[in-house]
């Protein structure tokens, strides 16, 4: 069985990405027609990179999630996707901070660190955190909670 897990969305976070957008947006755009100095091809350049990377803000906002099947943890996060396999999980900390510097698809600013492999770890921010503790529990009962 297949249990989908929504990744756990913080207000502060999504404030923080809109507020990202709109300067980018007002770098590419305002800053040209205050300046009085905007040309087409400026135009088309900006307009692009901004639909881009708006568009993958979008991406990563609508399209995280984690799912746990037989013998897996798999976390999609946008474009990006990452296998876990919960007979490596070797430890959960959890009330994690976002920021630092292992790979975090969360869109939380709390989130629950996994260990697994040899010294690998990721941050995820599952909504339902209990439940999902437990499924992967019951899969491998050595994981350790921290």
């Amino acid at each position: 069985m297949i249990e989908k897990f929504s990744s756990r969305k913080s207000k502060g976070f999504g404030i923080l990405l809109l507020i990202v957008s709109s300067l980018l947006i007002f770098c590419a755009f305002g800053i040209p027609l205050i300046t009085d100095n905007f040309s087409l091809v400026y135009f088309l350049i900006s307009a692009i990179i901004t639909i881009l990377v708006i568009g993958l803000f979008i991406w990563f906002w609508t399209n995280t999630y984690y799912l746990i099947e037989a013998d897996d943890l798999l976390i999609n996060s946008g474009p990006l996707n990452k296998t876990v396999h919960i007979s490596e999980i070797k430890a959960l900390k959890l009330d994690q901070d976002t920021v630092g510097g292992i790979i975090k698809p969360t869109l939380s600013w709390k989130c629950l660190e996994i260990s697994y492999g040899n010294g690998h770890s990721i941050s995820i921010s599952p909504e339902n955190q209990e439940k999902f503790i437990s499924m992967l529990k019951e899969k491998n009962n050595s994981i350790e909670i921290k």
